[in-house]
This record gives structure tokens, C-alpha cells and sequence, in this order.
């Protein structure tokens, strides 16, 4: 399934009537799926209805639907609507006369108590809406978020930007999405993530072709990581799974380096390898005693660095690594090295304040939150919440030999070729130590498959559904990042069984 902006969206619409659908079909489509929506959503909230329509083709959608509820005798629907049939679209007015052929009334909304409902369908306004809503609208959208009926929303919740996913003035508050043909970037984003409910999506019967033609955002799923996690033959041993060396956990940082080198073990590397300063190697004896250890040398010598590199397959670097002169020349000696990369924390930071910087040699992945993507780009970080799209594609400008993972609440993943986005996973990841859990576990498996793209994949679906497993048992709020390392085994197991033999 995929994600795409509004406009690559208003573009398949067009290749679907290329097809031969035409607009009014498309439009019959999807008010019998809202029905079928609907008609579920009375088993469990009630029968009284309301459907309420805008002018534009959204309108149309409710419409449809609002004629089939009229049809069935063992519910209760009522139809609200603010204007005169000659202000609607040219399909939505055909679809409005049809139920007015059907003795249907169209309500003001000055006539409607929202009190009154069990369910209460959105079909004010689609992904088109390019202005922040006022009254009317703005009232309406007010009384039915303070009913107390389920909400269902045709297409996107009216008043939540497409693209963005941010309010336009104000916006509907639904329990459930109803999502045509394919994912909205909106939904995923911003206040879109709280706004839409649970997403629901619909395929109209279009030839799923079609959206495969975009170059959208892959949405992960569970039997896609499944088949990229790594293959364990029976005749292996530890070198087969690889050597990975961990570089962090400075004085007062301990703990970031410690979460990584734990997660990288759980995530299936065969032999990890702590570097660190002497206090964080006696944190990690006692807690890691699978991990090797390596002091940190005072002297920076540049061949022996290489010399220590030679033997390690990847190396990551930056949890709890500090910003100063000596860490600088550590992610500079890492960069410039034969080893898969992996860098995470304040290694970005450095890595943003330099002038210039070399192609790697070898596969990379860069692993952003908001504010690191900000001191890779050199940009304010209200920019790259505000347009995360926009600081991906810049990304894959600046960093073209790199797998990006830039973390949110729904994190992008890129190559530079393609693009994905997780929709999994909860508030207990907003915690300390969480990405450097994330940073482990992709480190694990990167040592594992050698394919970058493959171990961002897998590595932020497995974080992700980590803390979805967790939530089902506990409270968000309570849940450390050591929790996550302790739940992998059984997410990692739970995923693999969905691998096809």
C-alpha cells in the first residue's frame, strides 16, 4: 500500500478515467464502501444517522451514501446540507437530485441538534480544501466534535490538510477514516496522526497498478519486513552473522551506548564490540556480558584506528558520543573507513558542521530526528516538522550515498530511490534512550544482511511493533527503552512467522 501527496493523487484519478471509470462511478464506489462502513459502525454505536455533505465531490461520496441508508428500512438517517442544489459540483448535484428523486430531505444545518446521533458521517470537504475553514463550516465542525456520536470521515477528516497533515482553521475529530484508492501523507503527519482514528482503507476496485505507477511513500507491513529479516543457516557460526563495533557512551552518556550494544546483540549480530571510556566498559561487563570491549585511546592515531576498523564488518557511532574535538575526529576516522556505517545522535551533529564531506566507500545509513535533520541541513527544525517531505527530498540531495531513516512519529525511510513510511508503533517511543535502541537494532541487522535499505526497514518496523506489543499490556507512559530490548525476541519471532517458505 502507498502514501501519496494530494497532488500525485488528483493525477490518479485521472489515469483511472483514462481506464474507462468514470468520475460518477468512482463516486458510486465509494459511498457503497462508506455504507458498508457505516452499516458495521451501527452494530455497535446505534441507527440514528446523520450524514453531512459539502458542495464538492466529497459531498457527492455522502450523497451516494445517504440514498443507500434511505433504502434500508432498519436505520434512521437524516441528511444535512447548507446550500442550493446549483452550488454543488457537477456530480455531486446529479448525485444530490437522485436522492431528492428518492423523497429525501436536505437539511440546513441550522436544523440539526448533532445531539441527536449515533453515528454522524463527515463529507464536508476532501484532500482539495486549500483554505482554513470559517463559518459555517467552522460551527458545524465545532458541534459534532463536542457530540457524542462515533464520527466516520469520507476520504480525510474535514479540515486536515492532505499533505501536511496539519488543522486548517479547525477540524473533524474522527473515530474512523475512510480512505479511498490509497494513503494520504496527511494522515501520518502532524495532527493528521491524532485526527483521522483508525484509517480505513478502500481500493474501489482500481487496478492497483495504477497507484504503483507514483512514486509515492510504500507503506511497511508486517509480511514485507518478514521476507527481508535475515536468513539463519543451520551450518553458521558467529563470524557469519557479522562483527559490529559500537562507538559512544562518554562520561554522563553511558547508558546510549549500552542500549545500542545490547539491541544489536538481540537483533541477531554475531560478535559486538563496545568502544568506550572505562567506566561505561564496567556498566557494560556486568549488564552486556555477551559484548566485547575496547577502551577509547587518548591519542588519536589514525592508523591504528583503521588497523582497529579491519576487523569489524560495521561500525556505528554517535550514542552518547559528545560534540566535541576528540568526537569529531571519531566520526571523521569512521566516515572515512572501509566499514558499513551506521550513524546515529550526536554524530549527526558533527557530521552537519562540516564544510564539506567525502562520498563513503561503503553502504551508509544516517539515522535523523527532527533536530538532527536540522543540523544536517542546516535549516530550522520548525521546517522539517512543519514539511518532513520536503527535508526528505533535501536529504537525499545532500546525503546521495546514504540511507536516510529520518525518525518522527511516522518515520520516512530512503534509499534516494525509494521511499517508505511506517505507520506502526506509539507515544512510549517518545523516551530517552529509544533511538538508540532503534540504532541497534538496525546496526544488528545491517551486520546480518549487508544491505542498508533492508536493515533501516527492518530495524524501524521491529522498534515500532516493539512498543505496539508493549502498550497492549501496559501503560505508554511507563515504558523505557529497555523494554523494547526485552520484547524484540518475541516481535522478532512474531514477525518471522509470517515469512513465506
Amino acid at each position: 500500500m502507498k502514501a501519496l501527496h494530494c497532488e500525485q493523487i488528483r493525477a490518479l484519478e485521472q489515469r483511472i478515467f483514462e481506464t474507462g471509470i468514470t468520475s460518477m462511478e468512482l463516486m458510486e464506489r465509494a459511498g457503497k464502501a462508506l455504507y458498508d462502513h457505516v452499516m458495521d459502525a451501527t452494530l455497535c454505536y446505534g441507527k440514528r444517522i446523520c450524514v453531512v455533505c459539502g458542495s464538492g465531490n466529497n459531498g457527492g461520496d455522502g450523497f451516494v451514501l445517504a440514498r443507500l441508508l434511505a433504502q434500508n428500512k432498519e436505520v434512521d438517517s437524516y441528511v444535512v446540507y447548507n446550500a442550493t442544489i446549483a452550488h454543488l459540483s457537477d456530480e455531486a448535484g446529479i448525485k444530490a437530485n437522485l436522492l431528492l428523486k428518492d423523497g429525501v430531505f436536505l437539511h440546513s444545518f441550522e436544523e440539526v441538534d448533532f445531539q441527536n446521533f449515533d453515528i454522524i458521517v463527515d463529507c464536508l470537504f476532501g484532500i482539495g480544501l486549500h483554505r482554513e475553514i470559517r463559518n459555517p463550516y467552522a460551527n458545524v465542525i465545532q458541534c459534532i466534535n463536542a457530540s457524542n456520536a462515533y464520527v466516520i470521515a469520507c476520504d480525510i477528516p474535514s479540515g486536515v490538510d492532505g499533505d501536511r497533515g496539519c488543522i486548517m482553521g479547525c477540524a473533524i475529530e474522527a473515530d474512523e477514516t475512510i480512505s479511498f484508492l490509497c494513503g494520504k501523507l496527511g494522515f501520518y503527519r502532524q495532527d493528521g496522526l491524532d485526527l483521522c482514528g483508525k484509517v480505513r482503507m478502500e481500493a474501489l476496485d482500481v487496478d492497483p497498478q495504477l497507484v504503483e505507477e507514483f512514486d509515492g511513500f510504500t507503506i511497511l507491513e508486517q509480511e514485507m519486513i518478514a521476507a527481508l529479516l535475515p536468513k539463519r543457516p543451520r551450518n553458521s557460526h558467529k563470524g557469519s552473522y557479522g562483527k559490529v563495533l559500537v562507538i559512544g557512551g562518554r562520561k554522563g552518556m553511558s547508558g546510549a551506548a549500552l542500549l545500542c550494544t545490547e539491541a544489536a546483540l538481540r537483533s541477531g549480530a554475531g560478535m559486538v564490540t563496545l568502544m568506550s571510556e572505562e567506566a561505561t566498559l564496567a556498566a557494560a561487563a556486568i549488564r552486556i556480558p555477551e559484548a566485547t570491549q575496547l577502551s577509547l585511546p587518548q591519542q588519536m592515531e589514525e592508523k591504528a584506528f583503521q588497523s582497529v576498523f579491519s576487523h569489524y564488518d560495521c561500525v556505528a557511532i554517535g550514542n552518547g558520543l559528545g560534540r566535541d574535538a576528540y568526537a569529531d575526529q571519531l566520526v571523521s576516522l569512521v566516515w572515512n573507513s572501509d566499514c558499513l556505517g551506521v550513524f546515529d545522535g550526536d554524530a549527526l551533529a558533527l557530521i552537519g558542521a562540516w564544510k564539506t564531506h567525502a562520498k563513503r566507500k561503503q553502504p551508509t545509513i544516517l539515522t535523523p530526528h527532527p533536530k538532527e535533520v536540522s543540523y544536517l541541513l542546516g535549516i530550522n527544525t520548525h521546517d522539517v516538522v512543519k514539511n518532513p517531505s520536503e527535508a526528505l527530498y533535501r536529504s537525499e540531495k545532500a546525503y546521495s550515498h546514504t540511507t536516510l531513516v529520518l525518525k518522527n512519529a511516522c518515520t520516512m525511510i530512503s534509499d534516494g530511490k525509494q521511499r517508505y513510511l511506517n505507520m506502526i508503533g506509539n507515544d512510549a517511543l517518545a523516551k530517552g534512550g529509544s533511538g538508540d535502541v532503534l540504532c541497534g537494532i538496525i546496526l544488528g541487522l545491517f551486520a546480518q544482511t549487508k544491505d542498508p535499505l533492508a536493515a533501516a526497514l527492518g530495524g524501524v518496523y521491529l522498534h515500532a511493533d516493539c512498543a505496539d506489543a508493549l502498550v497492549c499490556r501496559q501503560a505508554s507512559h511507563s515504558i523505557l527503552a529497555s523494554d523494547l530490548i526485552k520484547q524484540l525476541p518475541e516481535t522478532m519471532y512474531e514477525v518471522l512467522q509470517k515469512r513465506l517458505h
